[in-house]
């Protein structure tokens, strides 16, 4: 078994090699002139697991592309890291459906198992899925940083507040939730919260950070309702244009991600992360 990797995913594929002491390969990536994708490999390949993190739709293109050149594979196990399109998840007419149709995309594809983490939704796919989280590592960390009588864990909206409330009920502390209002056009509009959390370390817990909007409206609020300090953990970091202003000037003292995504080189002290390889390694391990 060896491991192929995609562009985006190329450091947390070798430490997730060093840990199964298996090696691990770049997929040669060439373009056309016209930024059209090829996809080739130096050697060919029986039993493989496939690392990437889909965060656009180059990338999903180039995991296309490399999973049809490994089409002569016996065993594909997919690990997808981050599956982007998931936040597309209702069916609307005239209306396109990307959580949808990414897995009936894959579905189509010579894999044996997928690995999803902390996926937005519950994938769509047919192929036999192992859901993974980085729930666990969040909850080791914040045991280690803080005592359950100075934090309440809290969801930054209403969709995420299952998620939140097992680390609440595991860390043994309290819980809130911060409701998000909309306007016609999807605009956040106000956000008030659930629960008290006055004097309290508020700790943030969430599948993705995108915008960076959500977190710092959210870190805003529980100041304003007493919070002594507000801290976030977040899976994903997928930190589009705009966002690491949006976070710097936020409330927020900490943002702990994982390497679920490769990051850019420039965060700032502000921004801590957290490996989610051995994860990554016991479940395939488990799976192999």
């Amino acid at each position: 078994m060896e491991i192929v990797y995609c562009r985006n995913s190329k450091d947390l594929a070798k430490s997730v090699a060093q840990k199964l002491t298996i090696p691990a390969f770049y997929s040669n990536i060439r373009c056309f002139n016209n930024k059209e994708i090829i996809v080739s490999l130096e050697q060919s390949f029986r039993e493989v697991v496939v690392m990437a993190a889909t965060t656009n739709h180059d990338e999903w293109i180039e995991l296309f592309l490399l999973l049809d050149a490994l089409r002569s594979a016996k065993n594909i196990v997919l690990c997808l890291t981050y599956m982007g399109y998931s936040r597309q998840d209702r069916q609307s007419e005239n209306e396109s459906f990307g959580a949808g149709l990414f897995s009936r995309l894959l579905d189509t594809m010579n894999i044996s198992t997928c690995i999803i983490l902390d996926n937005h939704n519950e994938p769509l796919l047919r192929t036999p899925t192992h859901h993974i989280s980085a729930r666990r590592i969040f909850e080791a960390d914040i045991s280690r940083k803080y005592k359950s009588s100075q934090i309440a864990v809290v969801s930054p909206d209403i969709g995420g507040a299952y998620r939140a409330d097992l680390s609440a009920k595991s860390l043994g502390c309290d819980f809130a939730i911060c409701n998000k209002a909309k306007n016609v056009f999807g605009e956040l509009k106000s956000v008030d919260k659930l629960g008290d959390v006055s004097g309290k370390i508020c700790v943030l817990i969430d599948d993705m950070v995108d915008s960076g909007s959500t977190l710092h409206h959210a870190s805003d609020i529980l100041m304003k309702f007493g919070a002594i300090d507000v801290v976030a953990y977040c899976t994903h970091g997928v930190l589009s244009d705009g966002s690491l202003e949006k976070l710097e000037e936020s409330a927020l003292t900490e943002i702990v991600l994982t390497d679920s995504i490769a990051h850019p080189q420039h965060l700032s002290g502000k921004f801590r992360t957290l490996s989610i390889a051995s994860l990554i390694a016991e479940t395939i391990r488990c799976i192999l």
